[in-house]
């Protein structure tokens, strides 16, 4: 289906509609009016629209032009995951022994073995715990051992800052992860003024310290709550300080861990414990190197569809990372490296896809690099070519957010014409705001959109404002 035909003579500024008639034409005034908003005087915008039924083209600026896509980035990561893993793929996590249950005993190391699992959490590990005990376990001699080596041990993306480490859209990235590689830190008010906080973690574990400074004050009193985890190295510390109100909400923080695999197995063995399981040993990272003796449990997720839903519509950017990885592994072997799955999203774009990758750079899995530089043509090029891939779409398109209803667009576009029909990915960093997808036309006509804003200084709420209107004008036209 051509996407094309568009006049190379003509500014690159300039809108350039293929069928400038009738309700084409009053599009086009419409949405160059919406791009001459005041917000983006200082800035760039590029913006196509293409109709999947017709394949012509309704608007189009700076569409060749490279745009830093931010999170419009997952739309490509999500594809090719798709088109490598399938959406039937599932991640399997095992608990493993390596030396068989002898009594009561299990004479050996427990070791877990991470497969790339974006969503594996804490009720995974207690099904692992209570499984070893129904097997008669009550002691373990050795350690309880983190194998992460299906992936590299390369824990961010080329281009991430160091400044965002201790947030929980930023975690580390390995094999074996649990519950996105962050805890959960809920502070609320003492029972009176003066009195400490209460903080609760979850999940409850003591591979993290608390320290608490915060206290409760005065109803009328300004919240300076900080919930801070130290910079140093491998220290898992997180101060809480300040002061929080004595009638305020609860509030609510996710903060990383450092070495996320130990994590996951520290909090394993605290669970085994918890169930009267005695570990003699340490929890520790080391990968099996033997045949295991016994396996304990496999753990296997729901299939990759779900987690692409999930990874779309919150825009979480921990499996992004992680789908990379995993295509590299899928497509040449273990370890799951940047190099080999960039490589394997790169083959796709260019053999399936048709897009010149030496013409795009793809830098990480979410599109926190601001290494990320994609076009708007090729961004739509991807959404037009996953219309037609009947077995992938239907997991694609029902991850994206939906107007008004859910994910990152939940609060937006209510309202108007583009309510509970507009399905788009939305993109931010500081300067840059995107959102590409699709949406109806009031005829039903199918409409696939890419529209970047970059280089602006403030907040991105004008300009998505602007973002807004022009979906929903996209959604009220008719031909």
């Amino acid at each position: 289906m051509a996407l094309l035909s568009l006049s190379l003579l003509l500014p690159a500024c300039a809108p350039r509609p293929t069928r400038g008639a009738g309700g084409a034409s009053s599009l086009v005034e419409a949405v160059s009016r919406a791009l001459s908003d005041p917000s983006l005087d200082h800035s760039g915008a590029a913006l196509l629209v293409v109709s999947l039924d017709r394949g012509d083209t309704l608007f189009a600026r700076e569409e060749d032009r490279l745009y830093t896509p931010a999170s419009n980035r997952k739309l490509f990561t999500a594809a090719a995951a798709l088109h490598w893993l399938g959406p039937d793929h599932r991640f399997r996590t095992a608990l493993l022994s390596t030396a068989p249950i002898d009594g009561d005993t299990l004479r050996g190391d427990l070791v877990l073995v991470g497969g790339g699992d974006p969503d594996l959490a804490v009720a995974d590990l207690v099904a692992f715990a209570d499984t070893l005990l129904a097997r008669g376990a009550r002691v373990v001699s050795g350690d309880v051992r983190a194998d992460d080596a299906w992936f590299d041990d390369v824990e961010w993306g080329a281009g991430w800052m160091w400044d965002d480490g201790p947030y929980w859209e930023w975690p580390y990235v390995t094999a074996l992860t649990l519950e996105d590689n962050v805890v959960t830190v809920t502070v609320r008010p003492g029972a009176e003024i003066g009195a400490p906080t209460v903080v609760r973690l979850d999940p409850s574990t003591d591979y993290v310290t608390l320290n608490v400074a915060a206290t409760t004050g005065p109803a009328d009193g300004a919240p300076s709550l900080e919930i801070d985890r130290h910079w140093s190295p491998r220290e898992n510390v997180i101060d809480v300080t300040g002061s929080l109100p004595i009638r305020a909400d609860s509030v609510v923080a996710r903060r990383t861990v450092e070495e996320p695999a130990l994590y996951a197995v520290t909090v394993l063995r605290e669970l085994l414990e918890a169930r009267g399981v005695e570990v003699l040993g340490v929890a520790r990272r080391g990968p099996l190197v033997d045949a295991p003796a016994d396996t304990i449990g496999v753990h296997v997720s729901d299939p990759l569809a779900a987690s692409i839903r999930n990874f779309l519509k919150v825009s979480d950017n921990l499996t992004g990372e992680l789908l990379v990885k995993a295509m590299g592994a899928a497509r040449e072997g273990p370890p799951g490296t940047y190099g080999k799955g960039l490589a394997a999203e790169r083959a796709f774009l260019a053999s399936e896809v048709g897009i010149d990758t030496t013409a795009q750079r793809l830098a990480d899995g979410s599109g926190v690099s601001r290494y990320n530089l994609v076009t708007a043509r090729q961004t739509v090029r991807l959404l037009e070519y996953m219309s037609r891939r009947d077995a992938l779409f239907p997991a694609f398109l029902d991850g994206l957010p939906v107007a008004g209803v859910d994910g990152t667009l939940e609060g937006r576009m209510r309202g108007t014409a583009a309510e509970g029909r507009a399905r788009a990915k939305t993109g931010t960093l500081n300067g840059v705001t995107a959102l590409s997808g699709y949406v109806p036309s009031a005829d039903g006509e199918r409409l696939a959109f890419s529209l970047m804003i970059e280089f602006y200084v403030g907040s991105a709420a004008p300009r998505r404002a602007v973002q807004d209107s022009i979906v929903a004008a996209l959604a009220g036209f008719r031909r």
